[in-house]
């Protein structure tokens, strides 16, 4: 019997709430202190890192040191393994050579599943849609330790904000996902909060028409919350609980309505789900076709942020999903930052130092490289506090960053490099005990490609023709696994 068989559910009028794992419910055969399920998530970073990312020395545990633009992790040390210098001109280039144009509009799309999404394009003839190969994410979701066993097969979410448009004439595809199911199927990441929220609880947010379902948005407007919809069944359930459980359970449903009303205002804030099609609020900043340019009396990118952080701690602790790819902004983004201040820094540390951030792509990664770290740097503290708060909830004897493989990197240099090479990458969390941790290693230049062959291969079990045939076919540059990584 799988885990998603003995799960339990709050069940109410279009609403399914999985409640976390607890040892009042367990069958008698289950062990409380059994390790929880594997999961995976890569954290995509969009145009580079700064070289600042790169740490000074090498080695395990005491050699080396998280740099200042790392320090958001650093009470995470231990569970970090940073990798310097992978390339991915491979999947592009037969010679492996790092120019890559347009830069923007085509190295994303080959972050997750190596290989150059023209050439997939080009296969199926003129005018072909948008198309790719099948990302890693969605290979794993065909194992048997993923598929079936929870509600969701995977989850895409992550933040979106105005850019001009997809890079010189390349799909939006190639920029705004990274998940693919196969190769006529982009996954698109959810950027709404409300609708995420809605995924987890297994509401229906629209009608078969494409309008918002009529039964979400009186609730909203009556200020209901979903768990009105399971009070009775909640009941019963927390009658079944042991005192430490039904103390659980209590925080559990708390934080599940804060949640809920914490993305029902920020949809709001945003024109999204909460929204009815005729009262949509306006935007009071920048007046522009895909999104906010930056903060306003409406839009807040750190609360977005927050909030996300927030729907994936709750995605993984009701082992509602084990797969999620997560994107902190589009590629090339032109948010503007001013809300960050600039910061300076060392091999070790950072300061505050005078001014705000601006624009991330033109001021930032083509600016300055004081505001591209430091914007840099602040989406690696919001990263930082998922990872911690990941870690607080403890499966058995471990927690679930531990049996989770978190993937966290950018496709392409840096600070006014376009090229895909010296790519910045680290892995966060054990794995369930198949990676080694606390680690720096350079590999001065390695195939993107291998890193997610040891991953499927090494800490998923997968084999085949999709992980033998994975990437594109370089007869001079064989697959071979990541060794170091592997415990």
């Amino acid at each position: 019997m799988n885990r998603f068989a003995r799960r339990t559910f709050l069940r109410g009028a279009g609403v399914a709430v999985t409640v976390p794992w607890m040892d009042s419910l367990a069958p008698r055969s289950a062990s409380a202190a059994s390790s929880g399920p594997l999961r995976y998530m890569p954290i995509f970073l969009p145009m580079g890192a700064s070289e600042s990312w790169k740490p000074t020395a090498t080695g395990v545990g005491a050699a080396w040191q998280l740099p200042g633009i790392l320090e958001p992790l650093l009470p995470l040390k231990s569970k970090i393994t940073v990798l310097s210098n992978f390339e991915n001109g491979t999947s592009f280039n037969a010679d492996g050579s790092s120019s890559v144009e347009p830069s923007h509009g085509r190295q994303p799309g080959a972050w997750l599943n190596c290989i150059d999404p023209r050439v997939t394009r080009a296969m199926a003839g003129p005018g072909a849609p948008e198309m790719n190969r099948t990302s890693t994410d969605q290979l794993m979701a065909q194992v048997p330790a993923i598929v079936g066993n929870t509600p969701i097969k995977s989850l895409q979410v992550g933040l979106s904000t105005w850019f001009s448009d997809c890079d010189q004439g390349s799909p939006c595809s190639d920029s705004r996902t990274i998940s693919w199911s196969d190769t006529m199927k982009p996954m698109y990441k959810s950027v709404d909060p409300l609708e995420v929220f809605n995924k987890l609880v297994g509401v229906v947010s629209t009608t078969p028409g494409g309008m918002p379902d009529p039964g979400l948005q009186k609730r909203i407007a009556l200020n209901k919350s979903i768990l009105d919809a399971v009070a009775e069944n909640s009941a019963r359930t927390q009658n079944r609980l042991g005192k430490g459980d039904k103390a659980r359970m209590e925080g559990f449903l708390t934080n599940v309505r804060a949640v809920e009303k914490q993305a029902t205002s920020m949809s709001l804030g945003m024109g999204g789900l909460a929204c009815t099609p005729i009262a949509k609020p306006m935007y009071t900043g920048p007046i522009l076709p895909n999104g906010a340019k930056s903060n306003s009396a409406t839009y807040d990118k750190g609360t977005h942020a927050d909030m996300m952080n927030d729907l994936i701690v709750m995605a993984f602790q009701c082992d509602a999903t084990r797969l999620i790819t997560h994107m902190l902004e589009d590629e090339r983004s032109e948010f503007s930052y001013g809300h960050v201040p600039v910061r300076k820094f060392t091999a070790t540390s950072s300061t505050v130092a005078t001014g705000v951030c601006g624009e991330w792509h033109n001021n930032g990664q083509h600016g300055s490289n004081d505001v591209f770290a430091s914007i840099i740097h602040w989406n690696v503290g919001k990263v930082a506090n998922l990872m911690m708060r990941l870690d607080a909830i403890k499966e058995g004897d471990k927690s679930i960053l531990d049996n989770s493989v978190i993937m966290f990197g950018t496709p392409m240099a840096g600070f006014n490099d376009h090229a895909c090479n010296k790519l910045k990458m680290m892995l966060i969390g054990g794995g369930a005990g198949k990676l080694k941790t606390d680690q720096h290693i350079d590999f001065t230049k390695r195939w993107l490609r291998d890193l997610h062959i040891t991953l499927m291969k090494g800490v998923f079990g997968m084999t085949g023709p999709a992980v033998d045939d994975f990437g594109i076919a370089r007869a001079n540059n064989p697959q071979k696994m990541i060794t170091e990584i592997l415990a």
